[in-house]
Parts: structure tokens; sequence; C-alpha cells
């Protein structure tokens, strides 16, 4: 991740963070409410919600930066932008709360994404992400979500339940 090899990526971690927010505030209009992140699936990102609300709630609603899904480039460079700011936080740190965002925020336009930003972004296994892959490879680009869920042997109700992540 570009972010974390940035000769500058042991800078402020919270202002980095902020920033992003900040960005995203100003780009957005939204209400000044502060509103918890979306309840995660598993007790890792529990604690991946928590550094990210830790590192970014302080300053800005959280709402704020997730209003809006990314791909896996635009959340790395929201973060690089946070880190030129000032942004101070270990590698670690930084890996986990781009993880998290990906995973929860990210979007993934799978008419023309690799099967690792798959199986990210949708949380779908290796397995499936290649066969949507392969599929796209044999019969062209899906039209729609419904062609999607036409590739075979592939977890739909995972599929479905992150339908909102999906992009052609």
């Amino acid at each position: 991740m570009r972010f974390l090899t940035d000769w500058r990526g042991r800078w402020n971690s919270l202002t980095a963070l902020a920033f992003v927010a900040w960005l995203t505030t100003t780009v957005a209009a939204t209400t000044f409410q502060q509103a918890p992140p979306p309840v995660p699936d598993k007790p890792a990102d529990e604690q991946a919600a928590g550094l990210f609300v830790r590192m970014c709630n302080e300053c800005h609603d959280t709402s704020r930066i997730s209003s809006t899904r990314r791909t896996r480039a635009d959340w790395e460079n929201q973060i690089s932008q946070m880190i030129e700011q000032g942004a101070k936080g270990t590698d670690k740190e930084f890996e986990t709360v781009f993880g998290y965002l990906l995973r929860t925020f990210g979007k993934v336009y799978v008419n023309s994404a690799k099967a690792d930003e798959i199986v990210a972004v949708l949380t779908l296994s290796q397995k499936d992400a290649d066969a949507v892959v392969a599929y796209r490879a044999a019969n062209g680009s899906f039209a729609d979500f419904d062609a999607l869920t036409r590739v075979p042997g592939i977890d739909i109700s995972k599929l479905k339940a992150r339908r909102d992540a999906v992009g052609f």
C-alpha cells in the first residue's frame, strides 16, 4: 500500500484521518450528528471499528467519512492525504483502518477488478472471487447484479449482503 511505504508514513494518523474526514465533509452535505459505524461482522472488525472511531471521531463525524463507498485506490489516496497532512500512527494501525474501510465502505467494479480486490471488498472466498473473474473472462462483462448472481457455485447470500458495494 502506497501510504505505508511513503517516507512520511509515520506522521500523525489522527491528523491524517481527520483530514480525510474534513475533505469528505466539505464535499458531502450531511447532518452534524455523531453516528456510530455499522455493527461489525467479526470480532476482528470490532477492534478495527474501534480504532477507526478512536482515530477519526474526536474531530469528525465518522458517518461523514463513510457516507460514500470508495474503491481500494480511493481509500489509499484518502489515507495518503491524511498522512501528508501529518497523521501519526503505526503501519499496523494504518493497515487496520484501511482494511476496515475497504471491507465496510469499499466499492469494487466487478467488470475490471482482480480476484483479490473482490475478496477484500465483497468478503467472498478466494474460490468465489476466482469464479467471478473466470466467468467474466469467458462470458464478457456483467450487465447488472442479476448477471453477477449467475456465476456458478458462488455464495449468493454473501454477494446479496454486499450488493451496495458492487459496481459495474
